[in-house]
């Protein structure tokens, strides 16, 4: 846990450390994203908002409640005998899981609690109480989920040693990536690969970015990022040595990450350590990345890298604003259109008209478009008929680990090679 969460509770729960019998409750939101996808982030805010109200009214009014991170709520709850505790966070469980009504919708929150209590006379700080917990509930097995569980904080345990925070795990070698190919429309060839981050948890198994990126503070998306680009950059040196043509790998950069000055440095640097030229290393950005909402450290290294040869994909196109202005300034050479325009595409007219629009603009810009989030054959023999350039997702393949790409990329080979190429006019 970072120093400024062990301050902050040091602080604010000092006159109730005194006396032993510590003890903190932390409760994680299991169905992150899923209610993210649902309500978006007003939606979000308002339901932390209501969880937050929920909580405190549930404990007394010199009991604390804080969000730790995204998703993540602590308790401290001093004073208290281990039976009342797990009655009060049994309660606050209970409380927190009640339907909610958000922007015309009804959602169930699914809460996952761990209770860290230290019996001790010298009373443990809540600050230790909190790391503590935090390496429970990463720590916790598929079957504690949505329970409460109670712990002692021990030095000597060993879940001490696991990883409380992405940036430790990237520390230690769980990050890793897994790699989802593109396909070209008219060719049937592989154009690239997107990296995507994984947590090989030693207790949880594989983890998704959706149950470990909510949340995520700076230190978090730097050690991330470079995880993820040296893996992406080594993939590709492991692909031209087999003999495979994949002409570049994509890597997702937060606006967090562009916020530091120094990330165009350290991205060519380790570009140059690796030997492979700018323009393989596709780096997508969201559409908010855009000149109105972007810092101005985020738009030089933005800058930055495009004069230096990399390519630039503006991602979920279609969900944010200012894409025209990202697309003046950087230079985007590929838009993704967003699953959600996707969807249906094959039977749905007011789907097809939104891509056609899209695909209309691109034309007139003269960049390239990536539908993504294609799962059935249809949607990508339609997309294809209408002069989309390229598609990924499940239809294609699943993102896989580096070792299983090489069979995919010699079967996909062999079969483009055994069709002729689709052209748009054939397929009108």
């Amino acid at each position: 846990m970072h120093s400024r969460w062990r301050t902050l509770w040091d602080r604010i729960a000092a006159p109730w450390t005194r006396g032993g019998n510590n003890t903190v409750l932390l409760l994680r939101l299991e169905n992150l994203a899923l209610l993210t996808e649902r309500l978006g982030k007003a939606g979000m805010s308002q339901l932390f908002v209501g969880l937050m109200m929920r909580l405190s009214a549930g404990t007394r009014p010199h009991d604390r409640v804080q969000i730790l991170g995204q998703g993540i709520f602590a308790v401290a709850l001093p004073g208290r005998s281990e039976i009342e505790a797990m009655r009060i966070s049994l309660r606050l469980q209970e409380q927190g899981q009640q339907p909610v009504g958000i922007a015309g919708q009804e959602v169930t929150p699914v809460l996952t609690g761990v209770l860290i209590r230290d019996p001790a006379e010298a009373a443990t700080a809540f600050g230790a109480l909190i790391d503590s917990g935090r390496r429970r509930l990463m720590a916790l097995p598929v079957e504690r989920i949505g329970r409460i569980s109670l712990f002692e904080p021990r030095p000597a345990d060993p879940d001490d040693d696991l990883p409380a925070t992405v940036a430790e795990a990237a520390t230690s070698g769980q990050i890793i990536a897994h790699f989802q190919p593109q396909l070209c429309c008219n060719s049937g060839r592989i154009t690239g690969f997107e990296a995507l981050a994984r947590w090989q948890h030693p207790t949880r198994g594989l983890l998704a970015p959706a149950s470990f990126m909510p949340g995520m503070s700076e230190a978090d998306h730097s050690a991330l990022t470079l995880r993820i680009l040296r893996q992406a950059l080594a993939a590709l040196k492991h692909w031209d040595q087999a003999g495979h043509d994949v002409p570049t790998v994509s890597l997702n950069i937060s606006n967090c990450a562009l916020a530091d000055p120094g990330f165009a440095a350290s991205l060519l640097w380790e570009l140059d350590r690796q030997e492979v030229s700018p323009s393989r290393l596709v780096l997508e950005v969201l559409e908010s990345v855009g000149p109105i909402s972007s810092s101005s450290a985020a738009r030089r290294n933005l800058a930055r890298l495009s004069a230096a040869g990399c390519l630039l994909d503006l991602d979920d196109f279609g969900t944010g604003y200012a894409s025209l202005d990202a697309i003046r300034q950087f230079g985007v050479h590929r838009i993704k259109i967003d699953r959600s325009f996707v969807m249906g595409c094959d039977c749905d007219p007011a789907q097809q008209r939104m891509i056609l629009a899209i695909l209309a603009l691109a034309e007139r810009l003269g960049i390239d478009t990536l539908a993504e989030g294609v799962e059935t054959r249809e949607e990508h023999s339609f997309l294809a008929q209408i002069g989309c350039d390229q598609v990924q997702g499940y239809v294609i393949a699943r993102p896989m680990p580096l070792e299983e790409t090489l069979a995919f990329l010699q079967d996909q080979e062999s079969r483009a090679a055994r069709l002729p190429p689709l052209t748009r006019k054939e397929a009108g």
